[in-house]
Formats: C-alpha cells, structure tokens, sequence
C-alpha cells in the first residue's frame, strides 16, 4: 500500500540550469536573432512584454530567459511586466523600470478596466499564461489529485482558461495600438489515442480538431477560441500548444525527482503512451522565437520534435539520476485512483510534432528526451 502512495504522488506529476555552457547557448540564440514585431504607436523606449502567470513554472522561465538576455528589439531594450489579478486597476500604470508588475482584472465587464488602456497601448505583445491546475483537484487535499475532475473542478478549469482570455483578448481588440498576443493552449487539443505500435501519425497544426474526444481537448478548442476575439487592428493571435514543461523547479518533474531519486520510477500502465515533452529551457526560448518571428500566428506546438513513449521517458530519466525503475503503476490502478484524468493524462498518449516552429527556423537545445531530462535536472528554471 505504501508503494501505491508514493506512486500517487509520482504519476500524478507526470501526466499534469543546464551546463553553463548549455544556458550561453540559450541565451545566444535571443543575442543572435533581431526581435522583430509589431511596434506599438505609443512611443518607448522599451520594446514591452506583458505576461499572465508570471509566478508558474511557463513565466518564470520565460521571465529569466527574457532578463538574463542581452535582448533589444528595434534598438530597444526589453520591459518584462508582471501582469497580476486585481479587482481594482487603482491608478497603477507602467513604470520605466526593466521588470516591472500591473495589475489586470480579468472579471471585468467592460475592455477598458481588464487592463489600464494607456498602459495597453504601450506593450508589444502579451504572453498570456495563466489558467487552473488540471491535475490537482479541490479542497485542502486536492495537490493529492485523487480524482480530481469533479464536475466543480472541471468548471472552474474550463472558466479559468475561456473567461479571462475572451476579457483580455477584447481590451487588446479595443486598443489603440496592434499587440501580438501569445496565449497558452495544450497538445491535449489533439487527443490521447497516440501509442507505440498502432501506426497512428504524428499530429501537427493542420490536423482536424474540431471532434476531438475528450475533456482537455474541449478544454483546448474553447481556450483557442477565446483568443479570437483580438482579431483585427493588426493584431497577431498565437495559440502556444503546450508539450509537458519538463523542470524540476515545478510541474511533473518536481515531484517526479525525489521519487525517481529514490529508486521508486516505473512505466505507467502500457508505457506505450506517447509523452510529447519540451524541456523549460526550449519552452521560454521558443516563446522569444515566436515573440521575433511575426510569420507565426495560429497554432504553434510547443513541443520537443522527438516525443517518446512513457516507457522511453521512464527509462531516460532514471538513466540520467543514474537510478532504477522498475516499479511500474498498473492501468486499473490509474483508473481507481486517479478517475477520467488519470485516464486521459496518465493512460492516454499525445504525439505532437513542432512543424511550424521548425519551418520558422527554430533550434532546439534538448530535442529528445534524455536531453531534455538532463537540462531539467541541470537548470535552474
């Protein structure tokens, strides 16, 4: 029973720096590719990035790829602002510091007090984050994420996610001046019937998604479609389809490090579900590259272009802490314990390729998964 527990805490993990000389290559690739963008009308001397969910494991890397980059866009030096929820704007607005923090009320019911419009008018792009954990379920227990989607949960999931987004995608609508607006998304869009040996293609963004069974791909499409509203006035709308962020600083691997450390990893289920994966390190620098790159818009996947299946991830991970994993957790376990999400998160499979950010140009420092498990124990994002 004890082994069962701590493969609670394990699994759940998975399904919701480097060398130095791995992190100056990081950062040499902002050094080496002018940032082009749209440019904001108000004049600056800052090209601004705006970003939602600046405190999670997406922002904060983000943020320290932005901040420890010699970066300028148009000659410009970059502003990071920490959008962060208020129920009252007050009369903040922004300041000329380098990193610098707004408040933004996503509940508002009118464009012009989501966000202060002057200050709106002076950022360049926003990248917007912020959404409901999927795999921890309510009440003062819920990180457990012992079936976690009740139909409470699954609610404020979906509200956390359409409802702000449609709120700021309508005040940049409303602004004066074009913004490039990036809004997270998932590579659950494409749903999780992907597995080793059943000759099911690679999806990419030109795949269908409109059917797609299941609740994170709903999740998904109504995410998307809440960016829609920001169309026009020159607006760029980017739909960031996230792979699994892989650090030890948060997400899976946070919790997945201490019990791989100590010997308890094993497959899940088949373990030949696809796990399609980018490590923290890739993930900020391909939201700089798309920040640049004005040719993309619509879906992007955020994802490693080499994505494995859960027996390959388990086996690369404890590869790299040099540790066994030879405990696996059984599919009626996962179904017990964990509900339809750890049927959909942690028995299902998603495979999901880069095409667009590949086409753009884009270099990935760890394209499959051992590298990006050694960056993810390495870094300090």
């Amino acid at each position: 029973m004890n082994r069962i527990v701590i493969m609670v805490f394990t699994y759940l993990a998975v399904t919701g720096r480097s060398t130095l000389g791995r992190l100056r290559a990081g950062r040499n690739f902002i050094n080496h590719h002018s940032l082009m963008s749209f440019s904001s009308a108000i004049d600056s001397n800052f090209f601004t990035v705006g970003i939602t969910g600046s405190s999670g494991l997406l922002g904060s890397s983000l943020i320290d790829e932005l901040s420890n980059a010699d970066a300028t866009v148009n000659g410009k030096p970059i502003r990071i602002v920490k959008l962060i929820r208020a129920n009252d704007l007050g009369t903040d607005t922004l300041s000329e510091e380098r990193i610098t923090s707004l408040p933004w009320n996503p509940s508002s019911a009118t464009p012009e007090d989501v966000i202060d419009p002057k200050s709106l008018e002076q950022m360049d792009a926003i990248v917007h984050l912020a959404g409901e954990n999927v795999a921890t379920g309510l009440g003062p227990l819920g990180f457990l994420g012992i079936r976690p989607w009740t139909d409470k949960k699954k609610d404020e999931i979906m509200k956390s996610r359409v409802g702000p987004t449609e709120k700021l995608a309508k005040a940049i609508a409303a602004s004066r001046t074009p913004t490039s607006f990036l809004s997270a998304s998932g590579v659950g869009v494409y749903g999780t019937d992907f597995f080793g040996g059943n000759e099911v293609p690679a999806a990419d963004e030109s795949m269908n998604v409109s059917a797609v069974g299941g609740f994170l791909a709903e999740v998904s499409r109504k995410w998307e479609a809440a960016t829609e509203g920001a169309a026009g006035n020159n607006n760029r709308i980017v739909n960031c389809r996230m792979g699994v962020v892989l650090s030890k600083k948060g997400g899976a691997l946070q919790k997945l490090f201490p019990i791989f450390f100590l010997g308890g990893g094993g497959d899940v289920g088949s373990g030949k579900q696809y796990f399609t994966f980018i490590s923290a390190r890739d993930a900020a620098r391909a939201l700089v590259h798309t920040l640049s790159t004005p040719s993309l818009e619509g879906p992007v996947n955020f994802c490693a272009p080499e994505p494995c299946t859960n027996s390959e991830f388990t086996k690369s991970f404890g590869k790299v802490l040099s540790r066994p994993t030879i405990i696996p957790l059984p599919s009626f376990a996962v179904s017990l314990l964990f509900g339809e999400m750890g049927e959909e998160m942690l028995l299902g499979g998603v495979r999901a390729i880069p095409k667009k950010l590949a086409e753009s140009g884009f270099k990935f420092l760890h394209p499959i998964i051992e590298t990006a498990c050694q960056s993810a124990v390495d870094e300090t994002i």
